[in-house]
């Protein structure tokens, strides 16, 4: 089920790799174009990045991030113990964001594989 929707991330416009990530910084799942390594450690140091940020200037806990270059990321805290990566080129972010929300529930309750 859980590859079945990373699969489906990868379908949406400028998606190249959906991973899925735990809190301690392991990589759970990840789905992507043939060939193509995923962004993993990119991811991990953005989330430590916004972490620390979030926590230094008082804001709370972060939820989510979205980077915006030449290559896009968005970054869902989806559960405590699972975040979901979504990176590529072009494409709607907040489209992204839209997919993620549908997900959110089976993301955060699929089982660890």
């Amino acid at each position: 089920m859980l590859q079945r929707v990373l699969a489906g991330f990868v379908r949406l416009e400028g998606v190249e790799q959906a991973m899925l990530i735990d809190d301690t910084g392991q990589l759970l799942a990840s789905v992507g174009n043939e060939g193509m390594l995923p962004p993993f450690q990119d991811a991990i140091e953005m989330i430590h990045v916004a972490q620390e940020t979030g926590h230094a200037l008082g804001l709370g806990q972060v939820y989510e991030v979205w980077c915006e270059s030449e290559k896009r990321m968005v970054i869902d805290i989806a559960a405590p113990n699972r975040i979901v990566v979504l990176s590529g080129d072009g494409g709607r972010l907040a489209r992204w964001r839209h997919a993620l929300d549908r997900d959110r529930r089976i993301v955060a309750t699929t089982p660890r594989m």
